[in-house]
């Protein structure tokens, strides 16, 4: 990738029109050939990655539960 190019992505920043776009170059280019700002990203998008994970994970959970308490009724 080109610098212009990553700094097209950092212009555009995360959570907008390029983060499937940042993500994609997250996930293809090798750690130690990214910008600074790129390695931060990851952590970053790891993060957000797990709390949506635990997220959906205890939605799950509580619904099941609000389920299986109305069926003893």
């Amino acid at each position: 990738m080109t610098p212009e190019l990553y700094a097209a992505l950092r212009a555009e920043g995360p959570g907008g029109i390029a983060d499937n776009a940042i993500r994609d170059t997250l996930t293809f280019v090798p750690f130690g050939q990214l910008p600074p700002w790129f390695r931060w990203q990851t952590a970053r998008m790891r993060v957000l990655d797990k709390l949506e994970y635990l997220w959906m994970r205890s939605k799950d959970a509580v619904g099941d539960t609000w389920r299986w308490l109305r069926r003893r009724r």
